[in-house]
C-alpha cells in the first residue's frame, strides 16, 4: 500500500513539475549584461535585460531608478520609451537600454548624473508595467557601475 501511494505521489509531482508554465501574466525581468562597469563622462552605458510575459503586452512602461552613493540627492527616476516589441503569447525578448553619461549628442538619451564633482558608483533598479497593469518584480544591477568624473 505504501509503495503504491509513494509511487503515485512521485508521479503526481513529476506531472505538476512538467505542467508548470514558465510564463506568467506578471512580467518578469532578468539582468543579462552591461557593456562595461567602469565609465567616464561621455561613455555609452548599455544595459541588456530579458523580459518574459505570458500575454506579451509589455509595451506600457519601463521604470529605471538610479542613485549615486556619494550624493544623497542623486536619486533619478526615468521612464524611457519601451522598445517596440510585437506582442505575442509567451513573449521572451531582449531589451537594450543605451545612454550617454552626462553628455548630449542626440543619438542616444543622456543619463544626467549628479556626481558631486567626484567619481562615484551608480546603482540601478528596473521594473516594468504591462498594458494590463501587471508590474514585474524589481531587479537591480548585480554590481555598481563606476563613473569617473576626474
Amino acid at each position: 500500500m505504501f509503495r503504491l501511494l509513494g509511487g503515485s505521489a512521485i508521479c503526481g509531482m513529476l506531472f505538476l513539475a512538467c505542467g508548470k508554465d514558465s510564463f506568467n501574466s506578471k512580467p518578469s525581468l532578468e539582468f543579462l549584461s552591461t557593456a562595461g562597469n567602469d565609465l567616464e563622462q561621455g561613455d555609452l552605458l548599455q544595459i541588456n535585460l530579458m523580459v518574459r510575459d505570458k500575454e506579451g503586452d509589455i509595451s506600457d512602461t519601463l521604470f529605471v531608478e538610479s542613485f549615486t552613493r556619494r550624493c544623497p540627492n542623486s536619486i533619478r527616476m526615468l521612464k524611457p520609451p519601451m522598445p517596440e516589441i510585437p506582442p505575442k503569447a509567451n513573449l521572451e525578448a531582449k531589451i537594450s537600454l543605451n545612454y550617454l553619461v552626462n553628455v548630449a549628442n542626440g543619438e542616444y538619451p543622456t543619463w544626467t548624473l549628479d556626481l558631486c564633482r567626484f567619481s562615484d558608483t551608480l546603482e540601478m533598479s528596473f521594473w516594468i508595467k504591462d498594458k494590463a497593469g501587471n508590474i514585474s518584480d524589481t531587479i537591480k544591477l548585480p554590481q555598481p557601475i563606476i563613473i569617473k568624473n576626474d
